[in-house]
């Protein structure tokens, strides 16, 4: 539906009946635009702008129609503001932005980072097409129907961290982010997942750096959270295996939902029944519909 959209964009831009808008050149206004609209930023380095960047679209009948410049066309334009709010970024910025990611995020990341290539970013700067680094003469509309993600669902939950950053705003962030990637579309669920992880990252980070009288049980839930990633993955005897292997003579009620959700995921996926349903009444609600629907995208 989504691709089908963007095709009769095409055809209506063509006709000269749409407003181009131009790309926005200030991060931190493109950010509040993209909370304000539930949307993703769709970024690019300022210099690198200044060079032709072909892409392709497909048409209403599937055919390709290469544009020689992504940044010289209405139809472009118009197609980009409908899904993304489109920011060319200065390159001053770039030693600030880098200084933040450099020591907590993978070589690859940074490499993304770093390339004249077009980046999804979320309002907080975290970049979403961690596997996809689209270069010239890349077909626009599969790019758009993977990655044009209507962000109202994490919304509250990114504001709070773009507000606040500590333990509690990353994880529930991280934690939303895997609930959102049960959502998506399946070629880039594995992106969302990422997302998710450096979040987690981020959380963990805070835990280190602070000292609240219930540290053990924060970093227990992080450790949950974290493995349930692999549930996501259709992996649940690994999710088994680490949890054969802690201690869990100790566990606060705020994890007992969350260890009893993986419990019960992990042989929901292994169509284990008779472990499945010893630990199903242990489960909250909430989570017994998110372990259905983790069920389903495996089928």
């Amino acid at each position: 539906m989504k691709k089908y959209i963007i095709c009769l964009a095409i055809t209506l831009a063509a006709s000269g009946s749409s407003f181009s808008q131009e790309w926005m050149t200030s991060l931190d206004a493109a950010k509040r635009i993209a909370l304000v609209q539930d949307k993703m930023l769709f970024m690019i380095w300022e210099e690198a702008a200044l060079i032709p960047y072909p892409v392709i679209l497909n048409d209403e009948r599937g055919n390709e129609i290469v544009f020689e410049n992504i940044f010289d066309h209405v139809e472009i334009n118009q197609i980009i503001w409908e899904y993304f709010v489109p920011v060319k970024v200065s390159e001053h910025l770039y030693a600030e932005l880098y200084d933040n990611i450099k020591d907590s995020r993978t070589s690859s990341y940074i490499r993304q980072f770093e390339d004249d290539n077009i980046k999804i970013m979320d309002i907080n700067g975290m970049i979403i097409n961690t596997s996809t680094s689209p270069e010239a003469y890349f077909n626009l509309t599969d790019f758009i129907t993977a990655y044009a993600l209507n962000t109202a669902y994490l919304k509250g939950e990114l504001d709070n961290y773009s507000q606040r950053q500590d333990f509690n705003t990353a994880f529930r962030l991280a934690s939303k982010y895997l609930d959102y990637a049960i959502l998506v579309n399946q070629k880039i669920r594995k992106d969302i997942i990422q997302v998710a992880t450096m979040y987690l990252d981020e959380a963990d980070n805070y835990l280190l750096e602070s000292a609240p009288h219930d540290k053990v049980h924060l970093a227990r839930k992080s450790e949950f959270l974290r493995l349930s990633e692999h549930l996501l993955q259709d992996r649940p005897k690994k999710v088994l295996r680490a949890l054969k292997k802690m201690d869990l003579s100790e566990i606060d009620e705020t994890n007992t939902d969350l260890l009893a959700f993986l419990y019960y995921t992990s042989y929901l996926l292994k169509k284990d029944e008779k472990n499945a349903e010893q630990w199903k009444s242990k489960v909250s609600a909430i989570n017994l519909k998110k372990s259905q629907l983790i069920s389903n995208i495996h089928l």
